[in-house]
């Protein structure tokens, strides 16, 4: 084996591409290892210089696959999903008891690392008492997968590195080249070494594995790639700012497999969004599982339904659609507050049958076929009998609910074949391994967004596992903690001869540093430039909407509308003076709204209202003589602003008592109150302006359908603190509010706003 090492964007590739077409050119078979993302990077790079024959591009996987089926060496393959439900089964027979699948998937996690080394059960230490459970569950794996007459994904490399040695097969290629990989595991190394008894072999890594000396060293490209570095005030300009850098490139000309957008797993939503917008043609290349397809995800949605039912789980249920928008609306999850909606609707018997339907009975694969038929685009979609196998795979280790829970678990467990179409592509630092662009992009820049993720495991400590000199010379677990980080973040910043690389100076959280890997001196560093507009949402004109240059008239104001004013005044400004969108009111809301609207309840009122809402008929009767005493949607001071509106007031020799109701399952009275400023303000306001016909205020929170709730142990009957607090925040929205300013205040706000089109999150128009 030839072992050529080289900082990333050294030539490495370039040099085993002149080796790969020399052996071409000779007519000779060349094999190219390599990760499964780089294939399609690989084909383009060789046919760059016209077309190549006898060229294969392989993962190592698929290689060993090649070489035991030409020895008839191949069993049936246990997948990971499988390998899951093996450890699950493992871990029932082993504690008596039904594990669940996060259990399971840690355990089997650890199996698939001890085998990657090349360690047997009997060669792990058993230091405490989980370290001696996963001995045990690692050999009973072993046991029930001998039993099951299968391979998992590491007993092929471990019978492909056996055949090799022994140097009893032909040689599948003349040529066998080695390229896109951080480092080579030592069994890999020895199925390298064992093919190199036969064929050629080169191989081309950063740094040598101990042990092993290099046929050539490369040093750094001078100039090799050229970086330039912005900063942006917060994650959205910076993501806007790419968008549009982007749209520009591939306007000049480049094409969109000449540039890559590289961000950090959590923020690629974000990124494929925007780009919507812009109509820029991004991919999102991360792996996708069975769960993220149309059926995988229907079936997935109906078999956590009866768990924990959500409003996009009830609308993926034609019965229970209506249901699901009402839910949505009211902004409820979870079963009683879904049960208590439904009987308020009459869908009370069409959910308690779905709920029955989804619990399975009798033999779980039958059930599970049933509940797959009776869905046509499962029934119709070309994944059934992959969805299928998986519910064998769950049958085998529960039955009842757990059988549901290990079905779904398995689900998300089965990744599907990457092939994205054509564009743009969006990776994350995995994925960007080992490909070179002719531009990129390195977004979000800032510490600990970019690394290994190494961290300590859960079985086998730190000071149990070996050095690399040792693990390479022995099987053993290797250390977790080597400092991968910087040799990922240089290669990133070598994926293309021009690099930009952009990070966001503060986000909700606060603000935020550069990662000083990439950026070791971000003193003096330019914000992102001016770019043309990409959007038409950046467009002025064209029917789009603009806010007034100067002051907004917005009239008269309560001081509940001063707090939702001080949350976002342009948000204000369109629901409540422009006419925008409007919640609909229904349920609890309804029957609050009736009461502030009759001002006095009497025996005719209230029967009325019994009729109307039957569900609140026993609640009224019972609380009748305090309802009745009520002076309901009491508003004070009259006709001026601003002006507090409480549900109810009730005056008992000048101690003043104010009702706000609450949603029915309001149980911390001053959480509920935290969040308003009417009654605080209302107290205050009486106890400075009337102080000798008001003693005391006290609050209550009243939850509909419940008993009402004292904010305080004891009244109010002195301004205090919080009371000044929150007449000072009052008094100074109010002046903004009459000056008539609009706005827009970007925050938490912006994620559930109605009229977030309009504002684009404070960039107006």
């Amino acid at each position: 084996m030839r072992l050529i090492v080289g900082p990333p964007a050294s030539g490495r590739t370039g040099l085993l591409q002149e080796r790969a077409a020399e052996a071409l050119g000779a007519r000779k078979r060349v094999w190219w290892l390599c990760l499964p993302h780089q294939r399609s990077y690989v084909y383009r790079r060789m046919a760059g210089a016209g077309a190549v024959l006898g060229l294969e591009v392989l993962s190592f996987q698929q290689a060993y696959y090649r070489l035991l089926a030409a020895s008839y060496g191949l069993r049936p393959i246990l997948t990971g999903p499988a390998r899951v439900a093996l450890v699950g089964e493992a871990l029932r027979s082993e504690a008596q008891g039904l594990p669940n699948p996060g259990e399971a998937r840690l355990f089997a996690r650890a199996v698939a690392e001890a085998k990657r080394y090349g360690v047997r059960p009997d060669h792990l230490p058993a230091l405490d008492l989980e370290s001696q459970r996963f001995k045990r569950v690692f050999g009973r794996y072993e046991e029930l997968k001998a039993s099951w007459g299968r391979w998992d994904y590491d007993d092929f490399r471990d019978a492909a590195v056996q055949l090799v040695e022994a140097a009893r097969f032909e040689p599948p290629a003349d040529v066998v080249i080695v390229d896109g990989f951080r480092e080579l595991l030592p069994l890999v190394l020895r199925f390298l070494k064992g093919l190199g008894q036969v064929v050629e072999v080169w191989a081309a890594l950063p740094e040598a594995p101990p042990g092993h000396a290099p046929l050539e060293v490369l040093p750094p490209a001078a100039g090799a790639c050229r970086t330039e570095v912005f900063r942006a005030p917060n994650p959205v300009a910076e993501a806007r700012w790419v968008l549009r850098s982007l749209k520009r490139d591939l306007a000049q000309g480049m094409r969109p497999t000449e540039v890559a957008v590289v961000a950090p797993e959590s923020r690629l939503p974000a990124l494929m969004t925007l780009a919507d917008e812009y109509g820029v043609p991004l991919v999102d290349y991360t792996p996708r599982t069975a769960a993220d397809t149309p059926e995988g995800r229907l079936l997935l949605d109906l078999l956590e339904l009866p768990d924990y039912p959500t409003p996009t789980r009830l609308l993926a249920i034609p019965d229970l659609a209506p249901l699901g928008r009402a839910a949505l609306d009211a902004g409820l999850a979870g079963l009683a507050p879904v049960q208590r909606l439904a009987q308020q609707m009459g869908l009370q018997a069409q959910l308690s049958a779905w709920l029955e339907r989804l619990e399975p009975a009798g033999d779980p694969e039958a059930w599970a076929r049933t509940l797959m038929d009776s869905i046509p685009e499962v029934r119709a979609g070309p994944r059934r009998d992959l969805l299928l196998e998986r519910a064998k795979e769950a049958g085998r280790i529960a039955y009842g609910p757990d059988f549901r829970r290990w079905w779904a678990a398995l689900l998300t467990e089965t990744y599907e074949p990457v092939r994205p179409p054509g564009g743009v592509p969006l990776l994350t630092p995995t994925l960007a391994s080992g490909v070179r662009f002719s531009k990129l992009y390195l977004t979000y820049a800032v510490e600990g967004a970019y690394g290994a993720g190494e961290r300590e495991d859960y079985f086998i400590p730190e000071e149990e596992r070996l050095a690399l000199e040792a693990l390479y010379a022995r099987a053993g677990l290797p250390r977790r903690f080597l400092g991968r980080d910087p040799l990922i973040l240089r290669e990133l910043a070598t994926r293309a001869p021009c690099v930009t690389i952009t990070y966001p100076e503060a986000d909700q959280s606060g603000p935020l540093e550069p990662e000083p890997v990439l950026i070791p001196d971000p003193r003096r560093l330019p914000r992102i430039p001016d770019l043309p507009t990409a959007s038409r949402l950046e467009v002025p004109g064209d029917g789009l909407y603009r806010p007034p240059d100067g002051p907004v008239r917005l009239g008269p104001a309560t001081v509940e509308d001063l707090r939702r004013y001080d949350e976002c005044g342009f948000k204000f400004w369109v629901e409540r003076v422009a006419g925008g969108p409007r919640e609909e009111v229904s349920g609890w809301r309804a029957l609050v709204r009736e009461l502030r609207a009759l001002k006095r309840l009497n025996e005719a009122r209230l029967e009325a209202l019994a009729q109307r809402f039957p569900e609140a008929e026993g609640w009224l009767r019972a609380h009748q003589e305090l309802l009745f005493a009520l002076n309901l949607g009491f508003a004070w001071p009259e006709n001026a602003t601003p002006q507090a509106r409480v549900d109810g007031a009730l005056n008992r020799g000048g101690e003043y008592n104010f009702y706000t109701f609450a949603p029915p399952d309001t149980d911390d009275p001053t959480a509920f109150l935290r969040g308003r400023w009417g009654e605080l303000w209302l107290a205050g306001y009486l106890l400075k302006h009337n102080p000798r016909q008001v003693k005391s205020v006290r609050l209550w929170v009243w939850p509909v359908l419940g008993s009402p709730l004292p904010v305080y142990d004891k009244p109010i009957s002195q301004i205090t603190g919080p009371i000044q607090w929150r007449n000072e925040k009052v008094r100074a929205t109010l002046e903004r509010y009459q000056r008539g300013e609009v706005k827009p205040n970007p925050g938490f706000i912006c994620r559930e706003c109605q009229v977030r089109d309009v504002c684009r999150e404070g960039k107006v128009g």
